[in-house]
């Protein structure tokens, strides 16, 4: 699995029981929860159906979190010259490989003329004005084998982004339109994804300022701010059921009730981490260097999800034994739609557990994408949590749900 060096994958094998007995079950496919819903804006109007959705009405913001005292933790490795490190492979193998890569014959010839063998390998390294100039198609091609050796950091670990997600990450960064497309001209095609590995061209191509403007885009986390809009007429008790899970009815009622007696047209609103658990509600949007905990190294995706009910995180969680057998004993797959507190896992074509999250609603999850220091605990679109963890095979999606848990269904 590839991914930036700080998003480190959860344990992969830990749930080979759990893996065994839940591909047994029906998965859903790797897109099933992609649903696009319209979500209401604080500007917008009110819906004339705003009781559609057993959540209620989302208004969403999104947050550029990011850990401004180390935004740029990878600085040495991203910014090194161009070295491109080709693994178990021969000079006529690397030969083969640029002429199946579209470059022009000069591009061919420079970089073949630095080429080293080492070892049962390959190393080149190019000058950075080839790199530069290289083709999205020559990139493509070139990087997808670079990617296959850890050496070859900027490779397999780069930024990703959905087809659309590239200009929406850039469109407030302050970089001016051209420079946006410079940086777009680097980018090749993955697994589905934009993705973008050059950073050490940025310094030649950038001023200063717009270099710090291009790394807080790079750097910001897809985090969001989701509040729960209130009418009058509202159903009251079907967000009470919806929201106030495992034991947590009396504590959602009073609020809710409360706002359905304001006044006025367009309602009221209030944020969901609100209805969360003393855990997740703490948690959310917080880094775990933050915490004062000698196990925060050990906190990963895992742990943050089986806590998320809980009022104070139960560390036996860290010990993937007990994790599998709570997960086999008393949680079931469910074939219905996702809802509140449901655990979303990824699991990979081996049957390997990739990652574990928490639903919440329309298609958001309570996420913490691996078990480095600069992991945050954030509420985070399903389709930028799958970026975090490419494949080249689709992965399965399994919905675990506590066994006695009341269920909701999709209206």
């Amino acid at each position: 699995m590839r991914t930036r060096i700080y998003l480190v994958s959860c344990a992969l094998c830990f749930v080979a029981g759990l893996a065994g007995a839940v591909l047994l079950q029906h998965f859903f496919a790797a897109n099933a929860l992609g649903r696009t819903t319209s979500l209401t804006s604080a500007n917008q109007l009110r819906s004339t159906n705003h009781n559609s959705h057993p959540w209620g009405d989302l208004e969403v913001l999104e947050i550029p979190l990011a850990e401004s005292e180390n935004l740029f933790p990878d600085r040495d490795l991203r910014l090194q010259p161009p070295h491109w490190f080709f693994q178990g492979m021969s000079q006529a193998d690397v030969e083969k490989l640029f002429d199946s890569a579209s470059l022009t014959e000069d591009q061919k010839s420079q970089l073949l003329n630095t080429s080293q063998i080492v070892s049962n390998s390959i190393i080149v390294s190019p000058a950075t004005n080839v790199v530069r100039d290289l083709s999205s198609e020559s990139r493509r091609i070139i990087y997808e084998t670079l990617a296959r050796s850890t050496n070859n950091y900027a490779q397999c670990y780069p930024f990703r982004f959905t087809f659309n997600g590239f200009a929406a990450r850039f469109q407030q960064s302050g970089l001016a339109s051209e420079k946006i497309e410079l940086l777009r001209g680097l980018t090749y095609t993955n697994e589905g994804t934009i993705c973008f590995a050059d950073i050490e061209l940025l310094p030649e191509l950038l001023s200063q300022s717009e270099f710090n403007q291009a790394i807080e885009a790079f750097y910001r986390y897809p985090a969001y701010r989701l509040r729960l809009r209130i009418y009058a007429d509202s159903d009251i008790n079907a967000l009470i059921g919806y929201w106030g899970k495992r034991g947590m009815e009396k504590r959602v009622r009073p609020v809710l009730e409360s706002l359905a007696r304001l006044k006025g047209d367009n309602g009221t609103s209030i944020n969901i981490s609100l209805f969360f658990p003393p855990f997740a509600r703490s948690r959310l949007f917080t880094f775990p260097d933050s915490w004062s905990e000698p196990q925060a190294v050990r906190e990963d995706c895992i742990w943050s999800s089986m806590n998320f009910f809980n009022e104070q995180p139960d560390m036996s969680f860290l010990d993937s034994n007990h994790s599998r057998e709570v997960l086999l004993h008393d949680f079931a797959t469910i074939h219905d739609h996702p809802t509140y507190g449901d655990l979303v896992c990824l699991v990979n074509h081996n049957g390997d557990l990739i990652h574990m999250c928490v639903y919440i609603a329309d298609d958001f999850v309570f996420t913490k994408n691996g078990i480095n220091q600069l992991q945050p605990w954030v509420l985070m679109k399903m389709q930028d949590m799958l970026l975090f963890f490419p494949s080249e095979k689709p992965y399965r999606i399994a919905i675990l749900r506590r066994k006695g848990a009341e269920s909701v269904s999709s209206r």
